[in-house]
């Protein structure tokens, strides 16, 4: 053992003396995780399995490049190998879209694996979400199980990391990790647990919509579980509880998942995990018994306000740690512009509809807010003039008095410049927006717009006049 690990040891158990926890972490912990761990630089991303699986050997069972798939899906490549299938990609010609297909090892044909498999096809199936990966059906091809599921193009969280969570871009990275929010609050109210979250396990789409995926070690967690608990997970992103193995209460299981989402918090912020050390069994001790650095003193950035929250969803008592991917991201988003939620949001469009949806959008974002929707560009100044709102969303073309305008009148009313203006619009283009900017307005969305770029700019939006100084009248 190395000196750091008999350091870690040694401090775990001047902490739990008299518990006999000493005797648990010997026999129990050391002999459950050295057997699966390593010292090379690798073991702290990779899964670590719950048995000793085989090593890989591909027999050429899985159909290769070019072969149809139950009459159905017509393989196009390889997308990836993992620790129990090999995933591929393929054209579905009855429907005419591309899918990914995730085929069990061939080496891996007992009932044990069988069973996970299944599992894993199950969780993604009881699960419908835009930020968790979807599952559309499953079959045998050669005796070997498969399923088919959404095909994400983009890359990995993991290796967008690499190339683009410089503080710059901050705003972009929380906007992920908003979505993968959004996905662990659905894995959970399907009463399950993912255990694996980290991420290689988060696939981005072009527009940075993040996607949960490989659920292969998640389980349901409601009710009473027996039995003993199997070690699984990845060594960098595992919380504490998982690694002893005890019996803490069985209702904050999912609380695992908000530490695994605090670890990946941490990573966009400080550059690298709370605890990545040469070695898994090193990462795992150091997960018991080491106090997490602030992120911000790791990586010195502008916003050592996010730190207090990315803490405490890292607190080694699950009792203790923040509740739900909800609560986290709440918290997030109320650091994230300064600590202060937007009191009133203004709405201003024509299309009833589209301000009942953004109002239930908004408030969700961002609890405690009032939002307001108003018709036209003269409710908005009366709106205005009534009580000044936090950030005014209105669409360029009303009827009466239009978004120019009103971003005009709305600068008379406020010449601090005090007041984020985001302009909507289903047909304005440059000229529009250079007219807009010139008159005050902050932001220019085209509709259809997403939601979450909405609630993503009024944050941004906030933040910024929170941070420089108003303008001169």
């Amino acid at each position: 053992m190395s000196s750091l690990e008999d350091g870690a040891l040694q401090q775990w158990r001047r902490g739990n003396a008299g518990r006999g926890g000493v005797r648990f972490l010997q026999r129990s912990f050391l002999k459950r995780v050295v057997p699966y761990t390593s010292n090379s630089n690798n073991s702290n991303s990779e899964t670590l399995p719950c048995d000793g699986t085989p090593p890989w050997s591909d027999a050429n069972e899985v159909p290769d490049v070019g072969q149809l798939i139950d009459g159905t899906y017509r393989v196009v490549s390889r997308l990836g190998e993992g620790a129990m299938g090999v995933v591929l990609l393929a054209r579905d010609e009855v429907l005419d879209r591309r899918v990914a297909i995730k085929f069990l090892r061939a080496d891996l044909l007992n009932e044990r694996f069988r069973q996970r498999f299944a599992e894993e096809a199950q969780a993604m199936a009881r699960v419908s979400h835009p930020n968790v990966v979807q599952v559309y059906t499953c079959g045998l091809h050669k005796g070997l199980p498969y399923f088919v599921m959404e095909y994400v193009e983009g890359e990995t969280l993991d290796h967008w990391l690499t190339t683009h969570a410089e503080p710059d871009d901050l705003d972009d990275a929380l906007h992920v990790l908003n979505g993968i929010c959004e996905g662990l609050a659905a894995i959970h109210a399907a009463d399950t647990v993912h255990r694996d979250l980290k991420p290689t396990n988060v696939l981005l789409s072009g527009q940075l919509t993040p996607k949960i995926a490989d659920l292969g070690l998640a389980f349901l967690w409601r009710g009473v579980q027996t039995g003993p608990r199997e070690l699984v997970g990845t060594p960098a992103y595992m919380a504490p509880e998982v690694i002893f193995a005890d019996d803490s209460d069985p209702s904050h299981q999912s609380r695992a998942d908000i530490y695994s989402l605090g670890c990946i918090a941490y990573e966009i912020v400080a550059g690298k995990p709370p605890f990545d050390s040469p070695g898994a069994t090193t990462t795992l001790l150091r997960h018991i018994t080491d106090e997490v650095r602030p992120p911000s003193e790791v990586r010195p950035c502008s916003f050592p306000e996010l730190d207090g929250v990315i803490l405490r969803a890292l607190v080694k008592d699950p009792a203790k740690r923040t509740p739900t991917s909800e609560a986290f991201q709440r918290e997030l988003a109320a650091a994230r512009i300064g600590t202060k939620e937007p009191v009133r949001i203004l709405v201003a469009d024509d299309d009833e509809d589209f301000r009942w949806t953004m109002a239930t959008v908004l408030e969700r974002a961002f609890p405690g807010a009032a939002v307001e929707g108003v018709a036209d560009g003269a409710q908005a100044l009366t709106a205005f003039d009534r009580n000044h709102p936090s950030v005014v969303i209105a669409d360029l073309h009303m009827p009466g008095i239009d978004g120019l305008r009103l971003t005009q009148s709305l600068r008379e009313r406020d010449p601090s410049y005090a007041v984020p203006i985001i302009m909507l619009t289903a047909s304005g283009g440059s000229e529009d927006w250079r007219q807009l900017a010139a008159a005050g307005a902050d932001r220019f969305l085209v509709k259809p717009v997403v939601a979450s770029d909405v609630v993503a700019m009024v944050r941004r939006c906030l933040y910024e006049r929170s941070s420089r100084p108003p303008r001169s009248p």
